[in-house]
């Protein structure tokens, strides 16, 4: 189906709690900051809402993306794919008795955190990573010690096992997660997060929280436009992605607006009005070299949208 007939088609399902926006502007939808185009951008403020609309557009065989913060997500300058984002009913956090917590999806992870560390939960190996809970379970966001995965209980979902959304709540098993990975069979959208984890005193929990952050603003390019570490650290390498890239002296090397960044060489920044093809194509071109000079194939850590 077209993107004018798939337009036609939302506006007249007239779903109830869907906020929708047509052409719109791509900007704030990722921290890449670029000025792209998005056909259909659509902000689900219920469940409910969301089920049917995901419905609607599988049933049309629609494109879409459920987009967090857009803190790891690079969206095509003219993008056509449904871009959807989750709305204020699933930004919550819940504490309860014998170490468990539940989080909304669109909950940001500085938020969780903080929340955490006040009730004594120590998430610190998250601290001063970007995005919301669903993101960060969806790539199991962490260090080389700890990923997020590691204490989830279950996860509350919303599945396409028979082109037909069905809710499910999900016990996560070691199998369903890994680097930078979350594998569940016809996943279509997270909803809710079950967390279980021991207390800690908050005393240590602070240090950690500031020791975390410490290191980070030392390493890393917190205060320009970019979406944190471009590719996955290849399993097949002792160096990281970050020092292979460097090795090869492209530190700085600009392409049209994007530009690897001067302090870690795995990000890749919009230093100047870049376009989203600038850092599309600077990114191919890293990862053409590195395959070429050390025959290792670098993945994409940064989510392709519209591409």
């Amino acid at each position: 189906m077209k993107i004018e007939e798939i337009k036609t088609y939302i506006r007249s399902a007239k779903i109830d709690n869907l906020e929708i926006f047509f052409d719109y502007n791509t900007r704030n939808l990722s921290t890449f900051r670029i000025n792209g185009k998005c056909s259909i951008f659509i902000i689900a403020n219920t469940e409910e809402a969301l089920s049917s609309l995901i419905n609607i557009l599988n049933e049309n065989n629609a494109k879409y993306y459920i987009i967090g913060s857009g803190s790891n997500t690079l969206i095509s300058d003219y993008c056509n794919d449904v871009i959807i984002k989750l709305g204020r009913k699933f930004d919550y956090i819940e504490f309860y008795d014998n170490g468990f917590i539940t989080a909304g999806a669109s909950c940001m992870l500085g938020k969780f955190i903080t929340k955490c560390y006040k009730n004594k939960y120590d998430f610190s190996f998250l601290a001063g990573i970007p995005g919301t809970i669903g993101g960060a379970i969806s790539g199991n966001c962490g260090d080389k010690l700890e990923t997020i995965c590691d204490y989830v209980e279950s996860i509350e979902c919303l599945r396409l096992p028979k082109n037909r959304v069905v809710k499910e709540k999900i016990k996560l098993k070691p199998v369903n997660f890994g680097y930078r990975f979350l594998k569940i069979d016809n996943l279509a959208a997270i909803t809710k997060v079950f967390f279980k984890k021991d207390k800690l005193e908050k005393e240590l929990i602070f240090i950690n929280i500031k020791e975390r952050i410490k290191i980070k603003k030392e390493v890393q390019p917190l205060n320009t436009f970019n979406c944190g570490c471009f590719f996955k650290n290849p399993l097949n390498s002792k160096k990281t992605a970050g020092e292979l890239i460097d090795s090869l002296g492209l530190k700085g090397f600009t392409y049209g607006g994007a530009v690897v960044s001067a302090k870690h060489a795995n990000f890749i920044e919009n230093s100047k009005m870049a376009v989203s093809e600038d850092i599309f194509n600077l990114a191919k071109l890293i990862a053409g070299l590195v395959n070429k000079n050390f025959n290792i194939k670098l993945e994409h850590e940064v989510k392709l949208v519209g591409f």
